[in-house]
């Protein structure tokens, strides 16, 4: 015998996915059935009415129950419930209790206009048939006042809940660009922390091995640099992946300067940047370390030049230009890292090659503080 096809998560409405505590809540709202059986307190009913009463109390709990489970448009509900009660008016009961649930159903139809159609359309509905039957007045009125105060405080309720899965949802989404921001943040710190590094190690150790044979003393101060890049860096990769930059835009321009000596470059450093922000001066050292690292691995230059100063208008600028072979120039990650992280802080990152060299320009404007 085949099985029917097991339902999925997403074929059970909101209603019934919700927590047990929820779910726990919409049952107890079937506590006010019992109001349908208290005229037979006070006037006990016949057995046709007991039948009655009893057969279209139980034809409503399986509406109930199979509004929670189904996809059906609450719609269906909110009608068979309200025709129940007119079914059950001649018995005795207070069968008015039936449009109140029926108003409830109406208040979960989609749109909301289409529910307070609805809502509007269930009272009016009870009003005529209780006219028209020359029902007692409190019958249908309390059924009317129920039904529009349940079914638009149920109405305002579902708004409520729709509203705060639209939040939890773009919380989501935003919780989502916050870690795949984060993810490409520390993908470019790291490949500009390590690239440099690993650049100036392989610089040192080169030298190192040059100076063995005729300066020991020269070559063992090589390697204990090279032991201090070495923790440095690790330092460096800690402070990135938490979001702190360890190094001042001062000691990595000291910093630049030894590597590109390392390397067999002149350095000429011009500094003239006045004291600024912290994090915006991170921005401009690891565009600074980028683009040395560049020099020393692509340029082939006997000279490179440094400007660091600060605009007329309060914001910073970095140049960094060579004397190396120059020509087109091949934008790789280090590159758009560097762009993408100076566009992000406001900035822009130009760059221009030609016949004798390579000149790359870094720029912030001036903080919001500084514009004020």
């Amino acid at each position: 015998m085949a099985r029917a096809p097991a339902r999925s998560r997403k074929d059970v409405p909101i209603e019934w996915r919700t927590s047990p505590l929820k779910l726990s809540g919409r049952l107890v709202w079937l506590a006010y059935l019992a109001l349908y059986f208290t005229p037979w307190l006070f006037q006990p009913p016949s057995l046709r009415e007991r039948i009655a009463g009893l057969a279209g109390t139980a034809v409503f709990l399986a509406i109930y129950v199979d509004g929670l489970r189904t996809r059906r448009s609450p719609m269906l509900h909110a009608v068979a419930s309200a025709v129940i009660g007119f079914a059950l008016s001649p018995f005795g009961g207070a069968w008015s209790v039936f449009n109140v649930y029926g108003s409830s159903f109406a208040a979960r139809v989609r749109p909301r206009r289409s529910a307070t159609v609805m809502l509007v359309c269930l009272q009016l509905a009870l009003a005529v048939f209780g006219l028209a039957t020359h029902q007692p007045w409190p019958a249908w009125v309390s059924g009317i006042f129920f039904g529009a105060l349940i079914g638009f405080g149920v109405l305002w309720q579902s708004e409520l809940e729709e509203k705060n899965r639209q939040l939890e949802q773009a919380q989501g989404e935003v919780r989502v660009l916050a870690t795949t921001a984060e993810r490409e943040r520390i993908a470019r710190d790291l490949h500009d922390l390590l690239g440099h590094t690993l650049t100036v190690v392989a610089v040192k150790a080169e030298l190192a091995q040059r100076l063995c044979d005729r300066d020991l003393d020269a070559a063992r101060r090589e390697m204990q640099e090279l032991a201090a890049i070495a923790r440095d860096a690790l330092t460096e990769v800690r402070t990135a992946v938490v979001g702190m930059k360890g190094a001042s835009l001062a000691s990595e321009v000291e910093r630049a300067e030894r590597a590109l000596s390392a390397a067999g470059v002149q350095a000429r450093v011009r500094n003239r940047l006045a004291a600024g922000d912290p994090q915006r001066e991170a921005v401009i050292t690891m565009a600074l370390r980028e683009a040395v690292t560049n020099v020393i691995r692509h340029a082939h230059a006997k000279v490179c030049t440094i400007g660091v100063e600060s605009t007329p208008d309060g914001g910073m600028r970095l140049s960094v230009a060579d004397d190396g072979r120059g020509g087109s120039v091949s934008e790789g990650s280090g590159l758009s890292g560097m762009r993408t992280r100076l566009e992000a802080a406001g900035g822009s990152l130009l760059v221009e090659g030609g016949r004798e060299g390579l000149q790359l320009t870094a720029s912030l404007p001036p903080s919001p503080g500084q514009r004020a």
